[in-house]
């Protein structure tokens, strides 16, 4: 009754297999009154249909295992890593270059600038004006005349101090200063003085004395030129004060 039961309703996978089942739908059909041949052939083939569809729905894809997704995990961790990694050395590189090209730069128009004021203009000869009584006498020395530097600063400390000058764009002092040490400066065009503990610091400018760059335990900064000398130089009456 299990086998007629089953076959009536069609579900053919929960028969026996093989001869067992063509048997039960051949004995069927003879009991119903069909041809029993035609009616296992097509009992057989829609077996044959069912069985494909089935083996179509048990080919899946493998399953993910848990050392597969750990993997998968490891895998997005690396790649996050080196993202991160990549972000911050591009991030090193940037800003190394956008603390160092302005130092460059500085640096070479410091350098062009003291070569162009270290470049001295060979003199022109004078054209004839007409009568030759009234030529200038020719040069008869080709040695260079010594000229005097704009700016002449005298430096001297009475204490410890860190002093750095620049001379027309070049570094020329950078150092610790003692109590008792001197230095010379000269320029053209400009002096910078960047001065630690300026109190410690006395100078002089083209022969006269200067006013207080600083107080003790103050860092001070100042810029010289031949046009703002006065403003560093001590007048008579501040002479006559300090005295």
């Amino acid at each position: 009754m299990a086998a007629l039961e089953t076959l009536e309703r069609g579900d053919f996978a929960k028969m026996p297999g093989g001869i067992f089942s063509r048997s039960f739908v051949r004995a069927y059909a003879l009991e119903i009154g069909l041809d029993p041949d035609p009616v296992v052939e097509e009992f057989v083939a829609e077996v044959r249909k069912l069985e494909q569809e089935a083996a179509a729905r048990r080919a899946v894809r493998p399953e993910v295992t848990a050392d597969d997704r750990e993997f998968l995990a490891r895998q997005r961790r690396a790649l996050r890593i080196l993202r991160l990694s990549a972000l911050g050395v591009i991030t090193i590189v940037l800003v190394t270059l956008a603390v160092q090209v302005p130092r460059w730069l500085g640096r070479n128009e410091a350098a062009n600038a003291a070569g162009a004021s270290a470049t001295t203009t060979a003199p022109q000869p004078a054209g004839e004006s007409g009568a030759g009584a009234f030529a200038p006498p020719p040069v008869t020395s080709a040695a260079p005349v010594p000229t005097e530097p704009r700016l002449s600063v005298l430096i001297e400390t009475t204490g410890d101090c860190w002093i750095q000058a620049v001379a027309d764009g070049k570094v020329v002092v950078s150092r610790l200063f003692k109590a008792g040490d001197r230095e010379s400066l000269k320029a053209e065009k400009e002096l910078l003085l960047d001065v630690g503990n300026a109190g410690m610091v006395q100078w002089t400018i083209n022969g006269k004395r200067g006013k207080a760059i600083g107080r003790p335990g103050v860092n001070t900064r100042v810029r010289v030129t031949p046009d703002n000398v006065a403003e560093f130089v001590q007048t008579s009456e501040e002479t006559g004060t300090s005295r």
